[in-house]
């Protein structure tokens, strides 16, 4: 079976600083669960504190009142990411009026705070364990798939698998992956995992392929369910997501499903239209560029999108970027590549003109 998680309210988020408004978000719950998504991701849950006009959650209570009479067709789910984790403590057993899927973004490594990397997994495991034990419906989301050999991925696979996970993840966090390369993740997963745990696709548009590659994991000849996440008009952090609208049409055209389409055009029509004019995503010269180099695609919006720089320069800045620098962001390491490419770039300009002169 091929399900449809509905991501706009949670990855959408990073465009907005998910600050959708209170009675905006209530009202595309509502024209979400209308479209008959067989998945509902709210937001994030995080250790913050609450504000009704973002989507994001430090207690179960905050979601079960924006769904008072949960459709029971639709599963709910709220996205934590462990290295930035809501204590377990304060997660609240799983009750019938609040979600029913949690899904983790689990690192492979990551800094110490001796700046020293360090092994992730275990402790993304642990966390892990923490949800299931609680009664929750668990999805594991590894953070940039294409960052593992082949037998790390089997190795992270045989381990989160003993939790007994509804799914776990295939995730282009970078949107780097085309879709043979996507595929060979699926197929080691599917090899490896446990009859009934399904294999989830979460893509980003930087190269222009989630939608063929989404098309690509639901033909494939898998025998077991998969999970497919998309958002309203693809909004999503960098380059966007898959858009939710173009493929529930191909599921409904050629897998016989029945989401209804026209909710979500009034929910691009009423909110996401708008958050576009002001945040644009989707593909550019600045996200391939990042795809292209592996990079994070921070860089591309800020010096594209902030800056204005030309692809040309930005080009060279990616370039230059250490492995270390590509995954850890920051303005300041940005601007700091940026005005080395600039300076670099006068001093050819002003030997080109020595060279000219004395020809």
């Amino acid at each position: 079976m091929i399900k449809l998680l509905d991501c706009t309210l949670r990855d959408g988020g990073y465009i907005n600083n998910w600050e959708f408004g209170e009675a905006s978000i209530v009202d595309m719950i509502q024209k979400l669960e209308s479209t008959n998504v067989d998945i509902l991701e709210f937001g994030f849950l995080k250790n913050e504190p609450y504000n009704r006009n973002r989507a994001v959650f430090n207690d179960m209570k905050q979601i079960s009142a924006l769904i008072p009479n949960k459709n029971p067709g639709i599963e709910y789910a709220v996205m934590i990411e462990v290295v930035n984790p809501i204590p377990l403590e304060m997660l609240a057993e799983r009750s019938e009026d609040s979600v029913d899927i949690i899904r983790v973004i689990v690192w492979k490594t990551k800094y110490n705070e001796k700046g020293v990397v360090i092994d992730a997994l275990q402790e993304g495991f642990e966390y892990c364990k923490g949800i299931v034990d609680r009664g929750y419906k668990l999805c594991v989301q590894p953070a940039r798939v294409d960052q593992y050999s082949d037998d790390e991925f089997v190795e992270m696979v045989r381990m989160f698998q003993t939790l007994n996970p509804l799914a776990i993840y295939v995730v282009d966090s970078w949107g780097t992956q085309n879709a043979e390369q996507v595929m060979h993740f699926v197929e080691l997963a599917d090899r490896n995992l446990m009859s009934g745990i399904s294999i989830g696709y979460h893509g980003h548009n930087n190269l222009m392929q989630t939608f063929g590659t989404a098309i690509e994991f639901a033909n494939a000849k898998i025998n077991r369910d998969i999970i497919i996440d998309a958002s309203v008009y693809g909004i999503g952090r960098g380059a966007g997501n898959l858009n939710l609208e173009l493929f529930a049409k191909f599921l409904n055209d050629c897998r016989g499903k029945d989401y209804i389409l026209t909710p979500m055009i009034d929910i691009y029509e009423k909110y996401i239209k708008d958050i576009f004019a002001k945040h644009e995503w989707g593909y550019s010269i600045p996200y391939y560029l990042t795809a292209q180099y592996n990079c994070n695609p921070n860089y591309g919006e800020y010096l594209g999108m902030e800056k204005g720089v030309s692809p040309s320069v930005i080009d060279k800045v990616l370039a230059s970027l250490t492995e270390e620098d590509k995954v850890l962001y920051s303005k300041k390491k940005a601007e700091l590549y940026l005005e080395k490419v600039l300076r670099d770039n006068i001093m050819e300009e002003e030997q080109n003109a020595r060279n000219i002169k004395n020809t």
